[in-house]
């Protein structure tokens, strides 16, 4: 198996996989009880409305968010998001710390040792594709204040 031709592609390419896992199968065995989160993701106060994000939740046990899960969604055309826990609307409650990844296929890369092959490119800083540098954190209650789900990136 290749690797991939720049370190770029592991970020937003894990925290993919680890939404996609998130999501799982089964229903809902196990989670509990969730409250539902929506919001919005902007960049510069921008809505963020890349074709490929997705929003992880990633419990902070610093914040004694204990859950197992990991409440993943992906943001609609308008920057809009909700997400699920293992097919179950909206996520438990506690504290998170949240990951944002946007990326788009570039052009092939003309001097790839594996061919001609598309680029995944970051659309964001590197710094909001991982849970120990995003500033990123809120907490899922059962009836959060207007905006308490939004979350406003910067480049």
């Amino acid at each position: 198996m290749g690797t991939f031709p720049c370190k770029i592609f592991a970020v937003p390419l894990t925290a993919w996989l680890l939404a996609f896992l998130a999501s799982g199968c089964g229903g809902d065995a196990g989670v509990g009880k969730t409250f539902s989160v929506a919001g919005k993701v902007t960049i510069n106060d921008v809505p963020l409305t890349a074709e490929n994000t997705v929003v992880l939740f990633v419990p902070d046990a610093s914040k004694g968010n204990t859950s197992p899960f990991e409440p993943a969604g992906t943001v609609d055309e308008d920057g809009k998001y909700t997400v699920t826990t293992k097919g179950k609307n909206g996520a438990p409650p506690g504290w998170y710390k949240v990951v944002v990844t946007a990326t788009e296929s570039a052009p092939e890369h003309p001097k790839s040792p594996h061919g001609r092959r598309p680029v995944v490119r970051s659309l964001l800083p590197a710094k909001y594709g991982l849970a120990k540098t995003s500033d990123l954190a809120l907490e899922v209650v059962e009836n959060p204040v207007p905006g308490a789900y939004d979350l406003k990136l910067t480049r």
